[in-house]
């Protein structure tokens, strides 16, 4: 039997792992079976997915399916059903296992595989090939049947196994971002999540997960992503974990590559801190989750999160300024409206974290949020995003869109960051307030935008708001130099072109080791000169020392 599977990734540089666990299984169960696995992306042609799937001339084809890639899934199954309705159809993952009814009347597949397919799949194989397996023992398995639809519970996992990233996974990583997971299940039960199933996770050996993680480091990647959904939920593991990685790379045995953790940040000990104090910036990027400060929404979404300590976590791990720490909140979760969304905002904001998710909640298949009725307004397609609520209206949440966008352009990317200190502290104005103020005027600018527009408007807007002219130059002066190693300036921050040169011969003359300095004039006459040559690891500026002060 020949089978292809694909994951239909949502870029080219996410290599989905599902696919090679899949593979692993089937081969080791069904070795005579030819396993294809088909590399494919939603952003390729329906035309190009087709083709590229046919090329492995399939009996049977295996698509995973998630939220991202659910519409382009469904297009392919159908367009495959047309060309040749020979070829078995089997869907599977998240995504559908908990729509089975909806996917069987949008999707011409064959059966459905709820939850994990490494027991089912190669059991439905045999079933195929042999017709010794009733289709009915086989565990999460779903199909049409003279009546209606037979519908297995949900498979359980298993352990995650560090086998799966050898030589066949090497040659499709490329460089691309390395999923990896370690555990699999959470200990925590949000009602907004799809790993709110209260499922019991399940570890791989520390010291082979330790061993795994170093290896993958070795691979050429630049990140190594783990999909384990609570990185920090045993404290033994944890610090073995952190701190044999921090070890391998003092010792050399990885390069400069970045770990990315979803933590819980609340769960972290001071002993677990102090050891991540000492990492080296840019070994570790970890997502905490907070949602909401607003105790009603946390209830609500049962999410039981101590917040001053939470609180207090976060900012000890942001603190040394080694670790890149990207927290997120979601907009249109049950109980929070307008206002305490806002408050929710100013309390993320100033514990400084480097990157700001707002996220809007999205009401996936399985979770409980969506399972019962609140009176929520969402999408009918994917991703299901929320459209109102009984605390929240469409204006309000399309207005945080806006709003989402200048967090992203302006603060997450590091571009603005003494401009929006600058800012804040001259208007007096909340962090919600001026955000959101400065994505309603982005919003209001139709076309394409680059960075020299978007940093003139912010000029234009800043100035509108009473900030000081002079100060406000030199801090958007400031932020180019230290995030462009171009040394561009838009033409209204360029000032005196011949005093510039002048001041520049000046700089040179006194400094004659400092190699390609990127410098302009600030409003005061000094000279601001940026010698970096490559960006921080956890801010993505210049480092500090890099930008000197110079006067002609």
């Amino acid at each position: 039997m020949r089978l292809t599977i694909t994951g239909l990734s949502s870029q080219y540089i996410h290599l989905p792992l599902a696919p090679f666990c899949l593979r692993r299984a089937v081969e080791e169960a069904l070795p005579e079976t030819v396993v294809t696995l088909c590399d494919l992306n939603v952003n390729e042609t329906p035309e190009t997915l087709l083709s590229r799937i046919m090329e492995t001339a399939p009996e049977v084809v295996a698509v995973c399916v998630y939220i991202w890639n659910r519409p382009v899934a469904a297009r392919l199954l159908r367009m495959l059903r047309a060309l040749d309705d020979r070829i078995v159809l089997v869907v599977g993952g998240p995504e559908v296992t908990w729509s089975v009814e909806e996917t069987f009347r949008e999707m011409p597949c064959d059966y459905l595989l709820r939850g994990a397919g490494e027991t089912s799949l190669p059991l439905l194989l045999r079933a195929l090939q042999s017709g010794e397996t009733a289709p009915e023992t086989v565990p999460g398995l779903c199909f049409r049947t003279a009546d209606g639809l037979h519908i297995g519970e949900v498979a359980p996992a298993p352990p995650p196994r560090d086998d799966l990233y050898d030589e066949a996974w090497q040659q499709a990583l490329q460089g691309r971002m390395a999923y990896v997971e370690t555990s699999r299940g959470c200990p925590f039960s949000c009602a907004f999540c799809l790993s709110g199933q209260r499922e019991p996770v399940r570890f791989m050996p520390m010291e082979q997960a330790l061993a795994l993680l170093i290896r993958l480091g070795q691979s050429g990647t630049d990140t190594v992503k783990l999909i384990d959904r609570t990185f920090n939920c045993h404290h033994e593991r944890t610090r073995y974990l952190l701190g044999g990685l921090i070890d391998a790379r003092a010792q050399g045995r990885i390069g400069e590559v970045c770990y990315h953790l979803e933590v819980a940040a609340d769960l972290f000990d001071d002993a677990e801190l102090a050891l991540l104090s000492t990492a080296p910036p840019g070994l570790f990027q970890m997502e905490a989750g907070l949602q909401s400060f607003h105790p009603e929404t946390l209830d609500a979404c049962d999410r039981h999160t101590d917040m001053a300590r939470l609180q207090d976590r976060l900012r000890r791990l942001i603190a040394p300024g080694n670790i890149h720490v990207h927290i997120d909140l979601i907009a249109g979760l049950p109980g929070e409206d307008f206002t305490t969304f806002g408050h929710s905002f100013d309390s993320a904001w100033q514990l400084q974290p480097h990157q700001l998710q707002l996220g809007f909640l999205k009401l996936i298949h399985g979770s409980r949020l969506r399972s019962r009725d609140w009176g929520q307004r969402f999408s009918p397609d994917p991703p299901y995003e929320v459209l109102a609520t009984p605390w929240m209206t469409y204006g309000e949440l399309d207005r945080l869109h806006g709003c989402a966008d200048a967090v992203e352009r302006l603060h997450n990317s590091g571009r603005f960051a003494r401009t929006l200190a600058l800012a804040l502290r001259e208007t007096g104005l909340r962090p919600f307030t001026l955000l959101l103020r400065l994505g309603d005027a982005m919003r209001a600018r139709q076309g394409r935008w680059s960075l020299d527009h978007l940093t003139e408007l912010v000029f234009g807007e800043l100035l509108s708001l009473g900030v000081p002219e002079g100060a406000l130059r030199e801090a958007l002066i400031t932020d180019r130099l230290a995030t462009d190693n171009t040394g561009h300036l838009p033409a209204f921050l360029q000032g005196d072109g011949e005093a510039l040169k002048r001041a520049v011969r000046r700089f040179r003359d006194a400094h004659p080791a400092l190699r390609r300095p990127r410098c302009a004039l600030l409003p005061d006459g000094t000279l601001l000169c940026a010698v970096w040559e490559d960006r921080h690891p956890v801010t993505l500026r210049c480092r500090d020392g890099e930008l000197l002060r110079f006067r002609p």
